[in-house]
């Protein structure tokens, strides 16, 4: 069994990106490397002089709220260290949502993606974790999928995952050959998103590291597409957050050959500039 930690970063009031993350585990190692981050986390926070119970990378890498009290090198070499522990041991899942675009591209009327771009991101890295994972044998596959609390998307999240619309089959079909021939096995009620477990589980993250963790690799990706059209906040910001998605670049899944199919447009007419699903 594996535990994906999922968390998000990005609104429309800050920017035109939107990235969720989901940063996943196998069951076997889980003790060990929330240790690790606990460890990393704990020490890093120790050194805030408000000593906070939770990473807030934003206000973190840019010196907000007391971080201003922690050299801007530090700081950066801290969030170094914790993309190079994820991708040390996880597997990234990720979603990167452009505000415009993803309205741009809704049709008028009830839509897959209950019109939340929330939701578009969750089911995606859902339809990621699947597709991944769905042939590993004896249930090895089999993901629990554990999300930073989101009071207005939660609900409708898990029904979408416990009883998922066929119109995000082609993210994660199966393929075989027939004659030579590739063909997309056709999915059905009972195979659809059949290696999450049962649906989606909230949880607060101060009460998980990994989800931080999960927050603050978001922020990594959205800050890196953010600054493909937008100026630096300082000299070098650019390179620091390139290098940085370098670093997780190696780690991302991506949504590879599948049908062509009304999600897979979607998704890829959403996506910002030069993301490749």
């Amino acid at each position: 069994m594996k535990f994906a930690y999922v968390d998000e970063s990005g609104d429309p009031g800050q920017s035109d990106v939107f990235v969720m993350v989901g940063l996943l585990v196998d069951a076997y190692r889980l003790r060990r490397i929330t240790s690790d981050f606990d460890q990393l986390l704990r020490n890093f926070l120790a050194q805030h002089p408000g000593h906070p119970n939770e990473l807030k990378t934003k206000n973190l890498i840019n010196g907000q709220g007391g971080w201003n009290n922690v050299q801007a090198e530090a700081r950066k070499g801290f969030l170094r260290s914790v993309c190079e522990l994820a991708a040390r041991d996880g597997r990234l899942f990720v979603s990167a949502i452009s505000f415009d675009r993803f309205n741009a591209n809704l049709p008028e009327g009830p839509h897959p993606t209950r019109r939340s771009y929330w939701h578009a991101g969750g089911m995606y890295v859902a339809g990621l974790v699947q597709k991944k994972h769905q042939d590993e044998k004896a249930n090895k596959g089999l993901t629990v999928l554990v999300m930073d609390d989101n009071k207005m998307g939660m609900a409708n999240l898990s029904d979408s995952i416990y009883a998922p619309d066929p119109w995000f089959d082609c993210l994660y079909q199966r393929r075989k050959l027939k004659k030579g021939k590739v063909t997309w096995v056709v999915r059905n009620a009972a195979n659809r998103l059949d290696h999450i477990v049962n649906t989606a589980f909230a949880i607060k993250s101060t009460h998980s590291s990994l989800v931080q963790v999960s927050d603050a690799l978001s922020y990594v990706f959205r800050r890196h597409l953010e600054l493909k059209t937008e100026d630096e906040a300082y000299a070098g910001e650019a390179a620091y957050y390139l290098g940085l998605a370098n670093v997780l670049n190696p780690r991302r899944e991506k949504l590879g050959q599948g049908p062509e199919g009304d999600a897979r447009d979607f998704y890829r007419a959403i996506a910002p500039d030069d993301w490749d699903l």
